[in-house]
């Protein structure tokens, strides 16, 4: 068995889990690389799997998607123990784990219950929990039927009204939490990048601290001045466009351009059907864009456009003058992923961007704790910059 990143050693909250954790059901909740999974890849599932080998019984490893299952699971335990004792996901669903057939199936949507009606599991292993669909994680309740019967399951921390923080205070599951600090062999610079990369927002109570903390105020606290440029360089490496769509709603065009990896919100472009009281067309808003793209002299990699702009996306096809990407429209994930992305100063933006500065400081989540979002107010921009972000993999 090979070790990972050199690491041989337990920490002690590592082995306490593996000596305490004895419940149906079994999680570790807590802030993100603190070493929660690591523990499951080297000891607990396979010590789980080959205890039950031979019981009747289905196993199963859920996760948000089958692709994330194999990012964060099987790929890191392939390199533990080989592909000989973890094998590739067939076109099934399905692959071998220490010679037992084990499920893989994806629970973000309620579209895979269906994988889980009739089913009687042995043992789960829930990968990114508080990322599911409730439904899922409800209908698996009463698959887990059998006297030896159990689940363990990660996740990192969301709001205090999450449902899945309902299940943990009011069952008997076992449950421990995690600290960014409790891994000590997370290299001393990584840490404090990466709590400077949430300072400030709500995130640094659950990435960092593992608390199960509520979104509330403003969604981006920590924006000031020094995210705001007043400069120009006079050509960058790489050009993009974000569109946030709207018909009576808001459309916004936010130019961005790329110099040594930094990415800079340069121009944009606002018009409110329902502020103005007339409404553009497609053709209106394509020639918005080309004039948008000729008075910055640039040539465009791509634009990128909010998902539920067909129309306008199709027309941008047929004029085949730019490169269209459908916008990443994952909102709380998008948002982290800005909020980190302004703190490390990978996106910056340019005081002409009057409408995007605007809206940002004024940005606040709705403080519903159970359906956490940001209001629908001051957004539009701030969509168009979550859109650039996310679908740009910038962090």
């Amino acid at each position: 068995m090979k070790q990972i990143d050199g690491v041989g050693k337990l920490t002690e909250k590592q082995l306490s889990y593996i000596r305490d954790a004895d419940k149906r059901w079994n999680f570790k909740v807590g802030a993100t690389r603190s070493g929660k999974t690591f523990v499951d890849i080297r000891h607990v599932i396979p010590k789980q799997i080959r205890i039950r080998t031979g019981l009747p019984g289905l196993t199963c490893i859920m996760g948000v998607t089958v692709g994330s299952i194999e990012r964060n699971i099987l790929a890191p335990m392939r390199e533990v123990y080989g592909e000989e004792m973890v094998h590739k996901v067939d076109g099934w669903n399905m692959c071998k784990l220490f010679n037992e057939t084990v499920y893989v199936i994806g629970a973000e949507k309620n579209a895979q219950m269906a994988k889980l009606r009739g089913a009687s599991f042995k043992y789960v292993y829930g990968d990114e929990v508080a990322e599911w669909g409730r439904e899922v994680f409800e209908l698996l309740k009463s698959r887990l039927d059998k006297p030896y019967s159990r689940f363990d399951g990660t996740c990192n921390p969301e709001g205090p009204g999450h449902w899945l923080k309902g299940f943990l205070d009011k069952s008997a599951a076992f449950v421990q939490y995690f600290h960014i600090d409790d891994n000590p062999y997370l290299n001393s610079g990584f840490v404090a990048e990466l709590k400077k990369e949430y300072e400030g927002t709500v995130y640094y109570g659950r990435y960092i601290e593992g608390r199960w903390t509520a979104a509330d105020g403003m969604v981006y606290p920590k924006f000031g001045k020094e995210n705001i440029i007043d400069r120009i360089d006079e050509k960058y490496e790489r050009y993009v466009i974000s569109v946030d769509y709207g018909i009576q709603n808001a459309t916004v065009m936010l130019l961005f351009g790329c110099k040594d990896g930094k990415w800079v919100a340069i121009d944009e472009f606002y018009h409110s059907g329902r502020e103005s009281g007339m409404a553009c067309t497609d053709e209106e808003y394509y020639d918005k864009l080309c004039k948008l793209t000729k008075r910055n002299n640039c040539g465009i990699d791509c634009i990128i456009i909010d998902p539920s702009a067909a129309s306008f996306i199709q027309l941008i096809r047929k004029k085949g003058e730019y490169a269209v990407k459908r916008a990443d429209n994952e909102i709380i994930a998008g948002i982290r992923n800005t909020a980190s992305a302004l703190s490390l100063g990978q996106v910056k933006i340019h005081i002409k961007c009057r409408r995007l500065l605007n809206e940002i400081v004024q940005y606040a989540w709705d403080g519903n704790e159970s359906t956490e979002k940001p209001k629908k107010e001051n957004d539009h921009a701030c969509d168009a910059l979550r859109y650039f972000v996310r679908t740009m993999r910038i962090i």
